[in-house]
């Protein structure tokens, strides 16, 4: 199943991503082939994020601004 989750990027780890939501709340997602570099972390760690989840994983994260491909 897709979805698509939207919030701040609270931190990225070799298998996890932590996104704070806008109730405030951090939720941390297992991660699958995500390929972004260590300078993009800096760039938009505590930025507006848009995460494409599948079964539960996120596949893809792009700033808020940026489209998703579904």
């Amino acid at each position: 199943m897709q979805s698509i989750i939207s919030g701040r990027l609270a931190g990225l780890e070799e298998t996890k991503v932590s996104i704070q939501l806008h109730t405030g709340e951090i939720k941390v997602y297992p991660r699958k082939e995500l390929n972004v570099s260590l300078q993009w972390v800096f760039d938009n760690m505590g930025q507006p994020v848009i995460c494409m989840l599948l079964d539960g994983c996120i596949t893809d994260i792009k700033p808020a601004g940026q489209r998703i491909a579904v």
